[in-house]
């Protein structure tokens, strides 16, 4: 009876809980994955708690995030299934009672003004949100934020714009730190957390990223705008009230032990990050999906497995076209 009950609340919440290879795992409450690429690997819907390499029940995720005062939500930005499990994750901590603030990577902090003038005059819409943070639909698909507005309009959270803003993140990559200036670096703690092994990490990470490709030249600048991103994010999660706050990012922003956690300064259990993570073909042991830090420090508190969803190959762009 009380794991019926259970899972009723999840799916009621946007999670449906369901017995798949003898494990409980989670998948949207639309009935199934939009992704389809490997959707019968064993993993996917799998729910994984990092540091003690097990399996986890999807109401035990959803006790970790009420506990919490930081949650971090993560994802793929183009991944359609991790935008709905964040929806559902969202919903869960609001059913729980609390009222926290939602930042979004997505809006940057130069329109956090207009946005809560916005917001003061009440009865805002999510179209209203979008064009109160000059939301760039270019570069973001607002059909995958634009429900977890609806839910924080609908509950009554708080909505912030969080991220350093694009044209000061290009600075920093060209100028350097001068763009902030000596305080303001101070204030967000940027050097405080680091340390020479963190900087070479990050910038591996970032070339990496860029499928190899990137003049080295260029990386000491990226990772200082990634830095000053997660520090950025991290400060607008601080400055919340009782019930702290929800941050929606990509995973990179996620990392424990190169991102936005190295900068809210928390004690044990008061951050819970969440990675949403696609599978790999032949690759089931989900711990080697979240290793690779120094000492094994979880990248996260726990993971969702999902599906691949298609996309065309980012390192193309990179290939000499063939004549």
């Amino acid at each position: 009876m009380r794991r019926r009950t259970a899972l009723a609340a999840l799916a009621a919440a946007g999670l449906v809980a369901c017995a798949t290879h003898g494990m409980t795992r989670i998948v949207p409450a639309n009935g199934g994955w939009s992704a389809r690429r490997l959707a019968d690997h064993p993993l996917c819907g799998l729910v994984w708690h990092v540091e003690s390499r097990r399996r986890a029940r999807p109401a035990e995720l959803v006790a970790a995030l009420r506990a919490a005062r930081y949650r971090l939500l993560g994802e793929l930005h183009d991944h359609p299934d991790h935008h709905a499990l964040q929806a559902a994750l969202l919903q869960e901590i609001a059913a729980g009672g609390a009222r926290p603030v939602l930042a979004f990577e997505q809006f940057d902090r130069e329109h956090e003004s207009a946005l809560q003038q916005r917001l003061a005059r009440g009865g805002a819409s999510p179209a209203d949100v979008a064009e109160a943070v000059h939301f760039d639909r270019a570069g973001w698909n607002w059909e995958f934020y634009r429900p977890l507005v609806e839910i924080a309009l609908r509950q009554g959270l708080p909505l912030r714009a969080a991220n350093l803003s694009t044209a000061t993140a290009r600075r920093l990559v060209k100028e350097g730190w001068n763009v902030l200036g000596t305080e303001r670096v101070a204030a967000l703690g940027i050097e405080r957390v680091w340390s020479p092994e963190s900087e070479t990490r990050l910038q591996e990470i970032i070339f990496e990223g860029h499928c190899r490709a990137l003049p080295r030249h260029l990386l000491p600048g990226m990772a200082a705008a990634q830095r000053a991103r997660d520090a950025t994010l991290a400060e607008a999660m601080r400055d919340s009230g009782s019930d702290g706050a929800v941050l929606i990012a990509g995973n990179g922003h996620l990392r424990r032990d190169l991102g936005v956690p190295l900068y809210l300064s928390a004690g044990r259990g008061t951050i819970c990050a969440v990675g949403m993570l696609e599978v790999e073909e032949g690759r089931t042991d989900a711990a080697a999906y979240v290793t690779g830090s120094p000492g094994n420090q979880p990248l996260f508190d726990f993971t969702c497995f999902t599906p691949v969803w298609e996309r065309p190959d980012p390192c193309a762009a990179f290939r000499p076209r063939e004549t």
